[in-house]
């Protein structure tokens, strides 16, 4: 079972939250507000409980203190906790982006529409027990109360802070930016190289499926160059250490960009599995090779989309092939 192993201000009034859960950091963040506590991102289900409720109790604060839950993206381990939080305090409003509050409202539909989305036109799914580990994430299903589509600005104790509409890992993820202290509180906005355990060993590459939205979502960051950027799955960076990651995550994207259409090239005609063994030939095992699939499925749509590149099929899964 995870449970609180540190908390720590990141600026005055912002908190992060640390556990490890199957290997893996979490980190999550509450942020102190003129009606309360607003939660950023209530974690998996039961994070409430394991990973929030110590850290009220550390802080003298009530579940009643916690007014709003403020979901970055859809994924288990962001909003799975939803229901466990307001079995606690059962007033929170909970807030997400348009475009993926209703798969958070549905954990079947996020199974299908999210974790499936290459079945089937690829032929590509996880092993049951992956899914079955996704569903263990997740609580009950529960209404997203407001839909934001980036940009609103929430008023928080002595600070305003505003929503960033940042794109690539889902649709509609978005980060918290608090302008007062140049803090950006994000869930998973970019990956660097990838996603590690507590131990240094690969877990994944760059989950992102939307591209250029993707690197313009690293962009954005950058260009706003805070003095902290706090992700759920790393350490929080500070100064120099969030160019380095920025520099990381957008030299992935090139190297991947480059190794789409050179493996492409070799194979003349390829399928989505053949791009992601090729790959995996060339330079190593990431972990969870088949999430490799996110990354070249968005250069191929891309370039698909620009003209470069043709669909086509090749033993009933889409294939992508040079134009004439």
């Amino acid at each position: 079972m995870a449970t609180l192993q540190e908390s720590f201000e990141l600026a005055p009034g912002v908190h992060r939250l640390e556990t490890v859960e199957d290997g893996k950091m979490h980190g999550y963040h509450v942020v102190e507000g003129r009606s309360g506590l607003a939660v950023v991102d209530p974690g998996f289900a039961t994070a409430p409980t394991d990973v929030y409720g110590p850290f009220l109790e550390e802080q003298g604060r009530a579940w009643d203190d916690v007014s709003m839950a403020l979901v970055t993206h859809v994924d288990p381990d962001h909003h799975g906790g939803l229901h466990d939080l307001r079995s606690h305090a059962g007033t929170v409003v909970s807030a997400a982006h348009a475009a993926d509050a209703p798969l958070m409202e549905s954990g079947e539909r996020m199974i299908d529409e999210r974790h499936s989305m290459f079945a089937a036109d690829h032929g590509i799914r996880y092993d049951e027990e992956v899914y079955d580990w996704l569903r263990g994430m997740l609580g009950p299903d529960e209404p997203i109360d407001l839909r934001f589509t980036g940009g609103e600005e929430l008023r928080l104790a002595d600070r305003t802070m505003r929503t960033l509409h940042t794109p690539g890992h889902t649709a509609g993820h978005l980060m918290l930016y608090d302008p007062t202290h140049d803090v950006v509180l994000g869930g998973d906005g970019f990956f660097g190289r990838g996603l590690f355990d507590v131990d240094g060993e690969y877990l994944q590459p760059p989950p992102y499926y939307l591209y250029p939205a993707y690197e313009q979502s690293i962009r954005y960051v950058e260009a706003l160059d805070p003095d902290v950027l706090s992700f759920t799955h790393y350490d929080v960076l500070r100064g120099d250490e969030i160019d380095d990651f920025v520099e990381e995550s957008l030299a992935f994207v090139r190297e991947i960009e480059t190794l789409a259409l050179d493996v492409l090239d070799d194979h003349g005609t390829i399928t989505l599995r053949e791009a992601i063994d090729a790959v995996v030939d060339r330079r190593g095992s990431f972990g969870l090779d088949d999430d490799l699939a996110f990354p070249l499925s968005a250069h191929y749509t891309d370039h698909a989309r620009r003209g470069d590149l043709e669909t086509t099929a090749v033993d009933g899964v889409v294939a992508w092939r040079r134009t004439d």
